[in-house]
């Protein structure tokens, strides 16, 4: 039996996060959604996920905060953010903070799968 990689998707905006975890599963991944960052960052430290998907704005914890302590807990786990708000210093924060890569909004679903594959 193939175990699939499990994505934690932090998103708040359902039609992304909907739209996104279906042609997710349609490509064979485990999706855990979160539309908060707070909850998103407690199911990723006590959870075990292949990889994390994050907005940068959430209710909560935002999307930054998020990547800067989940890749203080777990250094090696895969992190992505994606945003509408996003500009060159905060791509700039977000990897220096430890994110694998930084996707604008809108985005492809294609794109963001092969960064996904890349990633892990």
């Amino acid at each position: 039996m193939k175990i699939l990689p499990h994505v934690l998707l932090i998103e708040d905006d359902l039609n992304i996060a909907t739209g996104l975890q279906k042609v997710m599963r349609a490509n064979g991944y485990e999706v855990t959604l979160q539309t908060r960052g707070d909850d998103g960052l407690a199911a990723a430290l006590a959870g075990s996920f292949d990889i994390v998907i994050t907005d940068l704005k959430l209710p909560g914890t935002d999307g930054l905060e998020v990547v800067r302590q989940l890749h203080q807990a777990k250094p090696k786990l895969p992190i992505i953010l994606i945003t509408a708000h996003g500009t060159t210093e905060t791509a700039s924060e977000a990897t220096k903070w430890g994110a694998f890569d930084y996707v604008p909004k809108p985005f492809e679903f294609e794109d963001l799968l092969d960064l996904t594959a890349k990633a892990l």
